[in-house]
């Protein structure tokens, strides 16, 4: 049976590399590498090669914070697969007009975020355009705004609750380690319960507010879509999630990759 190509897609972070396929606007085969910074990244970007089906790849698309993993990346896919990687970068044509202040800072990953979520969802059943917030809540929480005429205005970052467990335990002398886990009640009756309490109900109530924030400024109720690890908890919890996309990341770097020739195998001012 003849497999038709596919795009590649990767999301390379410090300590974690999602990725999988793109194909027709979905994402087949989607799973993720875990690895040390200690390892070398050659070994990395195998790992990661090696999880792939056999199947034909036309063209790959990076997000990634960590430099050398890649150029590891790269190279493993042109050796693999012999098709260039477009890295993604706030250079490359857009979905959106950036009215970020200072694009070069922006990370990737948000960029692919945003450029998914006013995509797939700017636009109502109707067809009428409307504005848009993805939340990526992982290690940090990040939120991506594109306003309904699509100017990508930025959003804002915060702790998730992984980090808040580890800054209790770094700053404190007698805090116990809590397990990240939803409490059932808000007043906690022992320090375990009460760290869990302040925890999870302070970045579920931290989410709902900031989103409360965004849509002020906005003037409007946006479309919001969850992503990241804890975004099954926040869809699970909070009216205001309209969409849960675990894939969010991934599908905006084939977005970005259907937006940009197969030409370009590094970044161009917008056209």
């Amino acid at each position: 049976m003849h497999l038709h190509a596919m795009h590649l897609v990767l999301d390379a972070g410090n300590s974690r590399i999602k990725a999988g396929l793109a194909d027709a606007g979905r994402i087949v085969h989607p799973f993720r590498i875990d690895y040390d910074r200690a390892e070398a990244p050659a070994r990395i970007a195998g790992r990661v090669l090696a999880a792939l089906p056999d199947v034909p790849v036309d063209r790959a698309g990076l997000t990634s914070v960590v430099p050398p993993v890649t150029g590891a990346l790269r190279d493993a896919v042109a050796t693999r697969h012999g098709c260039p990687t477009l890295v993604i970068d706030h250079r490359l044509r857009l979905p959106f007009t950036l009215a970020y202040e200072t694009p070069h800072t922006l990370g990737t990953d948000r960029l692919a975020a945003a450029a998914a979520a006013w995509a797939l969802f700017g636009r109502d059943p109707e067809g009428v355009p409307r504005s848009v917030v993805a939340v990526d809540a992982g290690t940090a929480v990040t939120y991506e705004v594109i306003t309904r005429d699509g100017r990508y205005l930025g959003g804002a970052i915060a702790a998730g609750p992984g980090l808040t467990r580890q800054a209790l335990r770094a700053g404190t002398a007698q805090l116990p380690a809590v397990e990240p886990t939803l409490p059932t009640r808000a007043i906690g009756r022992s320090t375990r319960e009460a760290i869990q309490a302040g925890m999870m109900f302070g970045f579920l109530d931290g989410v709902a507010g900031m989103l409360r924030r965004i849509a002020a400024a906005l003037q409007e109720a946006p479309f919001v879509v969850a992503t990241g690890g804890w975004g099954p908890l926040l869809a699970d919890q909070l009216p205001a999630i309209d969409r849960l996309e675990p894939d969010l990341v991934l599908l905006g770097i084939d977005v970005l990759l259907h937006l940009n020739p197969a030409t370009t195998t590094s970044p161009q001012a917008p056209a």
